[in-house]
């Protein structure tokens, strides 16, 4: 009786055991019949850079554009010849294919893409950057926008080009520091990129007012002002009441905040925010570390010990700052690492004057 109940505890078990074996072979069979049907966005992704690789590049690409010219129906000759000097345009300006196919894409007609290839073509004669239209004409060809409100968008993002460019050109001739010219361009792309993100010209006024009031005892360069308006910006879309967010980052830059603090300082409100802590109280904090004239790694230090920028812990052995952009090798761009070039403008270490 003994042996029979061993027997059968042991049958048991094992049955048991080949019944776990068979739902797990199932619910893997199973699992692999979703991945196959599902397509992941991991193919997906793996599909679109196929089908980018198999579209028309370099002379492919011009050349079947230049027989759509040629062949597509209802253009006046003026229109056809406008067009084909936009596509010489296109080569001598050394625009890349992404640009290329966008400013001629195959899913608008010919005629209505004249007013937005004349618009980046003027801005690129006028010697200013066409990145930030061309981003956005790329951009809105992937998600199918449409011609008319893609042609709003180009406009309005091209009068904000002009808009920048003639403030840092003001700033320069107030005695701002440039940079090289490839540094200045992307100072006027930075600037422009910061209006369509709501920065309005006004609150831009208001900055360059403060670094011509640094410039009473020290050095500002151009783009220590257009960090000042990144800066303002990012408060803004944190939630900070726009005022203050270009207050603060105005203090900063009068202050002789270097780009590298003033993006730290960014930093640490953006941390503060993903933590859930006070952004009142954290924003107090900064405005009377100013009045104080405290150094910013003082302030980042205090919200790291009252918790504002999250657990200890996350910070490890190293200090809350070095997790800062800009804080270490690698970090954000800054002046000396292919910025302006100028670092040792103003006050430095983020001290009052």
């Amino acid at each position: 009786m003994k042996k029979t109940s061993t027997f059968t505890r042991t049958l048991g078990a094992s049955m048991l055991a080949l019944l776990s074996l068979l739902l797990i072979c199932v619910a893997a069979e199973t699992t692999l019949a979703q991945d196959e049907t599902s397509e992941p966005a991991q193919v997906r992704n793996r599909q679109q850079i196929r089908n980018a690789a198999q579209e028309p590049q370099g002379e492919t690409l011009r050349q079947r554009i230049r027989e759509r010219i040629e062949n597509e129906q209802g253009l006046q000759d003026q229109e056809r010849e406008q067009l084909r000097q936009h596509l010489r345009d296109c080569e001598r300006l050394e625009f890349d294919d992404g640009l290329v196919a966008a400013l001629f894409s195959d899913g608008v007609s010919l005629r209505e893409q004249l007013r937005t290839q004349e618009r980046v073509m003027t801005l690129a004669r006028e010697g200013l950057p066409v990145e930030p239209v061309a981003q956005k004409l790329q951009e809105g060809r992937r998600k199918g926008v449409g011609q008319g409100s893609l042609e709003r968008v180009c406009a309005r993002i091209a009068e904000q080009v002009r808009a920048a460019h003639r403030f840092m050109e003001r700033a320069r001739e107030e005695g701002l520091t440039p940079g090289e010219a490839n540094a200045e361009r992307r100072n006027v792309q930075e600037m422009a990129a910061n209006m369509w993100r709501g920065l309005k010209e006004d609150e831009m006024e208001r900055l360059q007012k403060r670094a011509r009031e640094r410039l009473r005892d020290g050095s500002c360069t151009t783009e220590q002002l257009v960090v000042a308006a990144e800066t303002a910006t990012r408060l803004a879309e944190l939630g900070i009441e726009r005022n203050r967010a270009v207050r603060v980052a105005g203090d900063a830059l009068q202050h002789g905040y270097t780009a590298r603090e003033m993006r730290q300082l960014a930093w640490m409100v953006m941390t503060a925010h993903m933590h859930g802590s006070p952004l009142g109280d954290v924003m107090d904090e900064i405005e009377t570390g100013f009045r104080n004239q405290r150094q910013l790694s003082q302030m980042v230090q205090e919200m790291w010990q009252r918790g504002w920028l999250g657990p200890a812990d996350e910070h490890g052995s190293h200090g809350p700052m070095d997790d800062a952009p800009g804080s270490g090798p690698g970090g954000h761009r800054d002046e000396g690492s292919g910025g302006s070039g100028q670092e040792s403008g103003g006050q430095g270490s983020g001290k009052g004057k």
